[in-house]
């Protein structure tokens, strides 16, 4: 083996592009229903890429691990656009396909999720690979905003709340990588979670809407907290926003304007109650009360 000093650059990992999901309140049931779910967690992601016609998604899949709540899974980042445009419908419907025999037995399957793109190191004897990329889609799969998209819908109706990073939203949907879903169908959401030294920008998105998110938007739905999004290191999450404001700032990114009961189909944009920065080339004006 050649001597390697410390000064030497290394080579840089493989591109890998990363796929994490977090099943929501399944601490909440009993040890038999959490050991049924967790068994469940891979069938229905393998369910999804038959319907979908991804097979090769799951056949070729890298590092699969369960985390016992949920599931992380890595593959070849050429298949991005096609996990965004199909993949996530997909597993929208099986979730749903599934939700009325779970629920006649005390049980639920609802899913948070979170795609990201980058370097990946496997490392001999570890199960799941290393690095920067794969901390952030982990923390992103998990923060408030997230949780928040699911607490604020329907449980029968929206089974999946959907996170993607930055690089995937400005290196596969905001070039136009992909066909049915647009960037303007994201939403840009700033995370940062304090005791971390954690920050970072997720888009996004709820393949079936419902409840809240129709009334109020995605970003009308978030912890009231500017700073930390994420749950609180007890556990408990922050108490949702009850009134008609929200700290939260938005940052546009193309076509995505973030703020809810926003009118998209002009280039000037009313917005009712708080101002929210919106995307470049747009008009924001505040609407007398």
């Amino acid at each position: 083996m050649p001597e390697h000093h410390p000064d030497d650059a290394t080579d840089l990992p493989d591109l890998t592009a990363i796929m994490v999901v977090d099943v929501e309140k399944f601490s909440r049931h009993n040890d038999l229903q959490q050991d049924e779910l967790a068994q469940l967690i891979p069938e229905v992601l393998e369910d999804a890429c038959h319907r979908c016609g991804l097979e090769e998604l799951w056949e070729q899949k890298m590092f699969p691990d369960s985390t016992g709540d949920g599931f992380i899974i890595g593959f070849a980042p050429r298949l991005l656009p096609h996990v965004i445009d199909r993949y996530l419908a997909s597993l929208q419907e099986v979730l749903a396909a599934r939700t009325a025999r779970l629920r006649s037995r005390g049980m639920r399957l609802r899913m948070r999720l979170s795609v990201n793109l980058g370097p990946a190191r496997v490392l001999a004897n570890v199960d799941s690979p290393v690095g920067s990329a794969m901390i952030t889609t982990h923390r992103v799969v998990d923060a408030g905003a997230l949780r928040a998209l699911l607490e604020h819908s329907d449980p029968d109706v929206t089974m999946l709340a959907v996170a993607l990073s930055e690089r995937v939203m400005s290196d596969v949907v905001a070039p136009g990588h992909t066909r049915r879903l647009k960037a303007s169908q994201f939403v840009a959401c700033p995370l940062e979670i304090s005791g971390k030294d954690f920050a970072a920008t997720a888009f996004l998105h709820v393949p079936a809407l419902s409840g809240d998110l129709l009334r109020r938007g995605l970003i009308g739905v978030l912890p009231t907290d500017p700073v930390e999004i994420s749950p609180a290191p007890s556990g408990k999450r922050k108490k949702p926003i009850a009134g008609g404001t929200t700290p939260v700032r938005v940052i546009g990114h193309g076509n995505v304007t973030a703020g809810r009961d926003v009118n998209q189909s002009t280039h000037t944009t009313t917005v009712h109650g708080d101002q929210y920065q919106a995307a470049r080339n747009m008009t924001v004006r505040r609407e007398g009360r």
